[in-house]
């Protein structure tokens, strides 16, 4: 009987291990998938923004060729 409670007592120890073991892994699988998560985000809001600055310049390069045609239209004029 009492080799049986050893051997349980052993297995019950060996089970809890490997179990802390695994939650431990999941938990550090967890922190990195939110870490980068985190990261990812941060890049599409940097995108976000550099799509903002390249529709600032498209609409300066749009005003641009609106003052070369009102130049030119002036110049054919004198």
């Amino acid at each position: 009987m009492y080799s049986i409670q050893q051997r349980w007592h052993y297995l019950n120890q060996q089970t809890q291990t490997a179990t802390t073991l695994q939650s431990n892994r999941a938990g550090h699988a967890i922190q990195n998938a939110d870490a980068e998560i985190a990261r990812f985000r941060a890049i599409l809001r940097e995108i976000d923004e550099l799509q903002v600055e390249f529709d600032k310049v498209r609409r300066i390069g749009e005003i641009v060729k609106g003052f070369k045609a009102r130049v030119q239209r002036l110049e054919r004029r004198i």
